[in-house]
């Protein structure tokens, strides 16, 4: 799984970050104390602080690892899990990494605003601000999650939810089911989580497409588009993936003309 690597990383990165900080070099790198009087410096319990702070982190650090290496005896097959079991893991890997560490940096810096070496008035902004990141990330994946509802319309199809997209019938050349998406290469402009993945993508053979499919999803609609029949990043090819049968009989009902030959 391609994103399995964001716990690990994410772990190195904390684990790094109490032990880089240390009482020699804390005078520059360590923000709201660099910016002390040399008395309000001396009167600060540097050594206690920093002991908390590394102590903090190391505990951020292996809840990633444990997280992390769960998820790589899934990948690898050495713990069985049932295929809704496996599906429900990659759809919260993604959320679980950001809500520990983001919910325990917030977590962080409210328990221990008093002993943060910052001025005492801005000492709720941190977690103001990190509280606000949470909430913005569990709305992301919210709607990224969220399967997309397309509708057969009189003048085409219109797909809704994140990066909802309108197709003209005239735009639309031909529509079929399929087994799999192209592999991807790049994530252009769009949400992908290891489970979803919505908007703009680049195929490992340079074609640009547009996703609206979940992981386990089959079939898998396959809207192809007329080059060059609107704006450029309007006009790509479209995988659709919730309830494709269903939707596919419902637009060669309403538009026999696009069925792929025979």
């Amino acid at each position: 799984m391609e994103l399995l690597f964001l716990p690990f990383f994410l772990a190195i990165v904390l684990g790094s970050v109490g032990r880089l900080i240390h009482a020699r070099n804390a005078a520059t790198w360590l923000n709201g104390y660099n910016t002390m009087s040399a008395e309000e410096q001396a009167a600060f319990d540097l050594a206690g602080y920093l002991k908390l702070q590394r102590r903090f982190f190391d505990s951020l650090a292996l809840g990633l690892l444990l997280w992390g290496g769960w998820g790589s005896l899934v990948c690898s097959g050495l713990v069985d899990l049932a295929e809704a079991d496996l599906d429900r893991y990659c759809q919260w890997l993604i959320p679980i990494t950001l809500y520990w560490t983001l919910g325990g940096l917030a977590w962080f810096t409210w328990t221990y605003r008093d002993r943060l070496p910052s001025p005492r008035g801005l000492r709720f902004v941190a977690p103001g601000v990190l509280m606000g990141a949470l909430i913005l990330v569990s709305v992301l994946m919210w709607a990224g999650d969220r399967p997309s509802e397309l509708l057969v319309q009189k003048d085409g199809l219109r797909i809704g939810g994140m990066y909802s997209t309108n197709l003209p019938w005239e735009q639309i050349v031909s529509v079929d089911t399929i087994s799999e998406i192209p592999s991807i290469r790049i994530k252009i402009n769009g949400f992908a989580d290891g489970y979803s993945a919505k908007g703009y993508f680049k195929t490992k053979s340079g074609t640009k497409v547009k996703l609206f499919v979940r992981k386990n999803e089959k079939p898998i609609l396959y809207i192809r588009r007329q080059p060059g029949s609107g704006p450029s990043n309007h006009t790509c090819d479209i995988y659709y993936s919730n309830e494709a049968t269903r939707h596919y009989t419902q637009i060669i009902q309403a538009q026999p003309r696009l069925a792929p030959r025979p």
